[in-house]
């Protein structure tokens, strides 16, 4: 079984590189900015977040991805008044994991920055990406904001053959290969207190320029796109019911759409998403003393490779350092 399992996995190793060369996250709800670089600094606090995502569990060499992302404002610290909208929470970026306690901010214009390292690991194929951001956020209207970002860095590719059988081992793939990328994503994020809708694009200098001799077609990266809205809705102050949409592209595959619905009470949230043709997700999580939270994503797959698996994981560690 085991054997079966790892010529699964790297029968569609090349499929999951051209198909998956961004990670896979199953929480990027509570932390969009993985995905876009205009949520740098959305919020009145410097977000840290450390994140860890287990693909296909029990499949050996299947996906293990880590990450450590990190964010803050620059400039124009938000002042707050008491909400006039029937006493409701009113976050800016409206994340269940950052609640105000009923505490509306009128936010200026501001300057952000931040930061994500990455890595992924797949059987012998590794990737590590480091990245740098910065954001403008622009109200414009009484709650209304929009915000531009961009992200430059470093996307560093390798594949091990030490970690590999090969039945001829002079076949080039024994050889192995590394490649060095330079990395651009921009992005766009319209916000008020209740929704948000978003756009972005990631690894537009593709293969522009990189470090290593394979053929032009070998090894390249892809652009990728996201678009993502939703809205919160609020029957009470501490209840929150927040539907949402990510539909996803990269060439050249068709467009992969996200369905997801979270239930927010109080400090806790729980809920669930449809990946389409993928996976159906239950994600949970908690707010602790207003500091620190905590998320889990668990994936049910519905693919064949998926069937071989116990699912996947994920969890997300988050800490919140406050403004002076």
């Amino acid at each position: 079984m085991k054997k079966f399992l790892l010529l699964t996995s790297l029968l569609v190793l090349p499929f999951w590189l051209v198909a998956q060369q961004k990670s896979q996250y199953s929480q990027y709800m509570i932390n969009n900015y993985l995905l876009n670089p205009a949520l740098t600094g959305i919020e009145d606090y410097t977000d840290v977040k450390l994140g860890y995502r287990n693909q296909w569990s029990g499949v050996n060499g299947a996906p293990i991805t880590f990450y450590l992302s990190g964010h803050t404002r620059l400039s124009g610290k938000a002042k707050s008044t008491k909400a006039t909208l029937s006493g409701q929470n009113k976050p800016v970026a409206f994340a269940p994991e950052a609640p105000l306690n009923g505490i509306h901010r009128k936010v200026k214009p501001h300057h952000a920055i931040g930061g994500i390292l990455l890595r992924d690991q797949i059987g012998p194929f590794s990737r590590t990406e480091a990245s740098a951001s910065y954001a403008y956020h622009l109200p414009l209207a009484s709650n209304l904001r929009l915000a531009t970002g961009t992200s430059l860095g470093i996307i560093s590719q390798s594949l091990r053959p030490e970690v590999m059988n090969f039945a001829n081992p002079s076949d080039n793939a024994a050889a192995g290969w590394s490649k060095l990328s330079p990395n651009l994503s921009t992005g766009l994020w319209l916000y008020s207190d209740n929704f948000y809708t978003g756009a972005s694009a990631t690894q537009l200098f593709a293969n522009a320029t990189a470090t290593d001799d394979q053929p032009a077609d070998d090894n390249a990266l892809r652009n990728h796109y996201f678009i993502t809205t939703a809205y919160k809705y609020s029957p009470s102050p501490k209840l929150a019911l927040v539907p949402s949409i990510l539909i996803k592209w990269v060439q050249p595959l068709p467009v992969s759409v996200d369905y997801n619905l979270r239930v927010v009470y109080d400090n806790y949230w729980a809920g669930f998403s449809y990946r389409q043709q993928d996976s159906f997700i239950i994600i949970a999580g908690l707010t602790l003393s207003k500091r620190f939270d905590f998320g889990y994503a668990y994936d049910l797959g519905v693919s064949s490779l998926s069937s071989q698996s116990a699912g996947s994981h994920e969890i997300v560690l988050g800490l919140r350092l406050a403004h002076n």
